[in-house]
């Protein structure tokens, strides 16, 4: 009997320590462990697929769409200058500067000054204003993705097929195309220096 009485004082004591240790609240507190795919529409939990180590993407287990792609380390390095909030902030301090650049354009023809301002005022008008259409149009493309749910490296690959067919076929855009090219890099440019200044400040 004493053993039976000390098998079963054990037995208690044991399920008190798992209760107290192990209470049945969520261990994540309050945080769900499982998520809704966006395609099956069914409670998961994605499965990560990496490359050599390395996560590119996680993946529904029911109908395999990706559900979140990881970002790599060019693309991580290249995040940090560009915003992560869509905004239309560089446009707008883009087409100010561009207005006082155009301002002085005037006054130099009003008030004819030197060759050297009128130049400076002409060039640096005409440049921002290009920068600042180049600037609204990727704005619209982002936030038309982001409207849609869609991700905007799709769009942007379409532009691209798009203009090599037509370059393709028609050689005299060729230079339009590397034009447009040089003025998407100078305003990724311009972009990620108001970038840093925003962010050192």
């Amino acid at each position: 009997m004493a053993l039976q009485i000390s098998k079963s004082n054990s037995s208690k004591l044991s399920t008190r320590l798992l209760t107290s240790t192990y209470p049945k609240q969520a261990m994540f507190g309050n945080h769900h462990a499982t998520v809704n795919c966006n395609v099956c529409h069914r409670t998961m939990v994605p499965r990560i697929v990496s490359y050599y180590g390395q996560p590119l993407r996680s993946i529904c287990p029911f109908c395999g769409t990706t559900f979140m792609k990881f970002p790599s380390g060019f693309q991580r390095c290249v995040q940090r200058l560009q915003p992560r909030i869509l905004t239309f902030d560089a446009f707008k301090k883009i087409a100010m500067a561009a207005i006082c650049f155009g301002l002085l354009w005037f006054i130099s023809l009003w008030a004819k000054l030197p060759e050297e301002i009128n130049f400076v005022g002409t060039v640096g008008t005409i440049a921002l204003l290009i920068i600042a259409a180049a600037e609204l149009t990727v704005q619209c493309v982002e936030h038309l993705a982001a409207k849609l749910s869609h991700e905007s490296n799709y769009y942007w690959a379409g532009l691209v097929l798009i203009t090599v067919v037509l370059a393709n076929k028609y050689h005299d855009l060729i230079n339009y195309v590397l034009l447009f090219s040089a003025i998407m890099l100078v305003r990724w440019v311009v972009v990620d220096v108001l970038q840093i200044f925003r962010t050192t400040r």
